[in-house]
């Protein structure tokens, strides 16, 4: 006789930068959005106010801030030395207290290292399965095999995520493109320029191989402008600095406007005629499939989960990182060809609809759900 299908239940998320609000915060609201409809209870719980509590909130979730001492709450190159050692010992306090806020989920869903750390054993505690949702392909030698460990599922949103996980309980589920970016209209934010990029002023973004193609394309197309949407993310204000100072450095102020954070950046790129994802890490490249569904052409790095979006090159051109004139020859190429910029762009478009809707994301991690439930 075959067993019941478990019942939607209650699912709290547990997000650990409350400060960003970048794609790993706006899948996880397309995928609250989906499973509610489905009928699920979702909750979602952060270590400290911020930006992303302001945005979750606003979109009608229930979200609880369960603060963590100042010691867990810092965050990029700083977490290193003596702050990573008052970060251990701060641990099962933080652990302790959230149990209780766990207590009555039947998933605990967490993202990325640093919600496994700050989660996975406050789930333990409180008796309830943990899923795991990798969105990086941070190898994570000390941190992967312990959290794979302790989380009861395991979720890659692609197959390089996926490559350094050590966890038979494993699902890839790539993010889903939110259906307004489709439709999005001319914006006037994004009238006159050419190259649009949504990214992080972080490293791994590498918004700093953007300004040093931007100096390499002006060579051939002085007139050429580039609308960068993305702001410094706590921990990463040196890299912020050097991007400002190589700007400054090449003379391509005049070329390049930061526009800083903006909400759904899909929202603000209609117009421009080619995007760019200049990343050295990437686990997906939400950005990348939402410029896609926005008939944007799109030029990326081939690295982590990018090659799969733009399916190995049949969607979008594929650069080496760290190659500025790579990037700038790309660029010009399709500026200067719009046939096949719109080839391009109907290509891309076309893989979205096809491969990342989201019935398609909520049908994958509900599964996981469902078999996690009924292991229980």
């Amino acid at each position: 006789m075959n067993e019941a299908v478990p019942r939607p239940g209650r699912v709290v998320f547990f997000v650990a930068y409350p400060h960003a609000f970048g794609g790993v915060e706006r899948s996880l609201q397309v995928l609250a959005a989906g499973l509610q409809q489905r009928g699920w209870a979702v909750g979602v719980v952060l270590p400290g106010d911020g930006i992303a509590v302001e945005r979750f909130r606003a979109g009608g979730l229930d979200v609880d801030v369960i603060p963590a001492p100042p010691s867990l709450r810092v965050y990029g190159k700083a977490t290193r030395g003596r702050r990573a050692a008052a970060a251990a010992a701060a641990l099962p306090g933080y652990w302790w207290k959230l149990r209780s806020h766990l207590r009555g989920a039947d998933v605990v869903h967490a993202f990325d290292q640093r919600g496994a750390v700050l989660a996975g054993p406050a789930a333990r505690l409180a008796s309830v399965p943990l899923v795991w949702h990798v969105v990086n392909v941070d190898p994570g030698r000390l941190v992967n095999p312990v959290a794979a460990r302790v989380a009861g599922a395991v979720i890659a949103v692609s197959r390089a995520a996926a490559q350094a996980l050590p966890s038979s309980r494993l699902a890839v589920v790539p993010n889903a493109v939110d259906q307004r970016a489709f439709d999005v209209a001319a914006s006037p934010e994004s009238a006159g320029f050419d190259v649009v990029c949504a990214a992080r002023l972080i490293e791994d973004k590498g918004v700093d191989v953007l300004v040093r193609a931007t100096d390499l394309l002006r060579r051939d197309i002085p007139q050429v402008r580039v609308l960068v949407l993305g702001d410094a993310q706590e921990g990463h204000e040196s890299y912020q600095a050097e991007v400002r100072r190589l700007v400054d450095e090449l003379r391509v102020s005049d070329a390049m406007c930061f526009k800083g954070f903006v909400d759904d950046p899909f929202a603000h790129w209609a117009g421009a005629r080619v995007y760019v994802q200049p990343s050295r890490r990437e686990g997906f490249g939400l950005a990348v499939a939402e410029a896609m569904a926005s008939g944007l052409p799109v030029v990326a790095s081939a690295v982590g989960g990018l090659p799969d979006v733009v399916g190995h090159g049949s969607a979008g051109v594929l650069v080496p990182p760290d190659d500025p004139q790579a990037l700038a020859d790309a660029v010009k190429a399709l500026l200067d060809d719009p046939v096949e910029a719109s080839r391009l762009a109907k290509a891309g478009r076309a893989r979205v609809e096809a491969e990342y809707s989201v019935d398609a994301m909520v049908d994958g991690v509900e599964a996981v759900y469902r078999s996690l439930i009924s292991r229980e």
